[in-house]
């Protein structure tokens, strides 16, 4: 795999006497690369958090003004009014801070990074990383298409956890792989959007997470949100590390993660209220998900208002999916095992035409972690059925 075209962004954090290396002397380097005929930004950052965001901000700065505008218009469309009053209110009467400063205080810093190298101002791109926070105060409750599937370690095939991550169209061609190594050494591939610290990914360790959003559950205007949940997982060394900290913090919003490891992979529906794992049967060595919640029974209050405002059901909500019959119908309890050929088939399939497929017109990527000692970051950077995958390794 040769990039045609590549940009470098150097910074200097030191001064040039030859000293021992240590984290205030790393050259922090910063590369942007095209891959998949233009449709899929690669960006390679090395060094602190700030520098990563500021090497970020810099090299993907047209990118991320466009998505940020676009957001803008979002806002205004969804909330009604001027979006940035929309934001000063939203950071004024939320508190997502006094927990990521608890459990992920680097990304502040990589945050203050991102909005300083794109010049946009530090609260647009704080929005920009609470996405689902902001789904959950505005109309988006039936929202999202998101599914995800994951398959333990076999004789046959090392762990797998992949997904089809469905967001909205405004952020649509600007698919982006971010591969961060840090100075300690961790390393870890994220897709994202321009400006954003990643909303899927794995790392070396190998530790993966995927992300569906449940709507139905109980939110907070506090605990900590789904981006950083997402960066604070891919911190940790290994699957069991990863469980305890979904475990370990507060949440904010409701969502399912699918957390992979070299050994295993396992699902849970966090609320801001309770944590339940989702298997499709007892001793099952797969698990799956979409945007319906299957175990948690952590219902928001506004959720059981807004159907009774559309005049539905729980049960009637709860058949909304036809993704998940997608899933059921090829793993089951007569399942032996399946590989990553599987997986690719179903996250590409159009079983319902027109009404709710797996592959759909919100699918912004396509992403296969295959969890081995030397893991593979698979993606498609579009619709699976209709977008090749390419191959992604720490190291290349």
């Amino acid at each position: 795999m040769k990039p045609f075209i590549t940009i470098f962004l150097l910074f200097l954090l030191a001064a040039c006497t030859p000293q021992a290396p240590t984290e205030a002397t790393v050259r922090s380097k910063a590369e942007l690369t095209y891959l998949a005929d233009g449709n899929l930004r690669y960006l390679e950052l090395t060094g602190n958090p700030y520098d990563r965001g500021l090497a970020h901000g810099r090299l993907l700065k047209n990118d991320i003004k466009a998505v940020t505008d676009s957001l803008l218009l979002d806002i205004e469309r969804t909330a009604g009014g001027d979006a940035r009053d929309f934001i000063t209110r939203f950071l004024t009467e939320t508190d997502f801070i006094t927990a990521v400063k608890a459990h992920t205080p680097e990304l502040l810093e990589e945050i203050k990074g991102i909005a300083a190298g794109s010049g946009i101002d530090h609260d647009i791109i704080m929005m920009h990383q609470l996405g689902d926070e902001f789904f959950f105060n505005s109309e988006y409750i039936f929202a999202h298409k998101c599914s995800s599937v994951g398959i333990n370690k076999s004789d046959n095939h090392p762990a797998i956890a992949a997904q089809n991550m469905d967001i909205p169209h405004y952020f649509h061609g600007y698919q982006t792989v971010m591969h961060i190594t840090e100075t300690d050494g961790r390393e870890y591939m994220m897709l994202t959007i321009p400006g954003h610290i990643g909303i899927t990914g794995m790392s070396a360790a190998p530790v993966s997470v995927n992300c569906n959003i449940l709507m139905q559950l109980d939110y907070a205007r506090k605990g900590l949100p789904v981006s950083f949940i997402v960066r604070g997982v891919l911190r940790q060394n290994s699957y069991e590390e990863a469980r305890d900290f979904l475990h370990r913090i507060p949440h904010a919003s409701g969502q399912n993660y699918l957390i992979g490891g070299e050994e295993q992979v396992g699902s849970f529906e966090c609320s801001a209220t309770a944590i339940a794992e989702y298997r499709p049967f007892a001793e099952a060595p797969f698990t799956y998900h979409t945007n319906h919640p299957l175990t948690n029974e952590s219902f928001s209050a506004r959720y059981f208002e807004i159907l009774e405002e559309y005049g539905v059901s729980l049960e009637e909500a709860m058949t909304f999916c036809q993704r998940l019959p997608s899933f059921r119908q090829r793993f089951d309890s007569t399942t032996a095992d399946f590989g990553i050929g599987e997986i690719v088939e179903v996250l590409s399939s159009r079983d319902h035409e027109g009404v709710d497929v797996l592959s759909n017109s919100l699918t912004y990527a396509s992403v296969v972690y295959a969890l081995s000692a030397n893991p593979v970051f698979h993606i498609a950077p579009g619709k699976p059925h209709e977008t090749e995958y390419l191959e992604l390794r720490f190291g290349d």
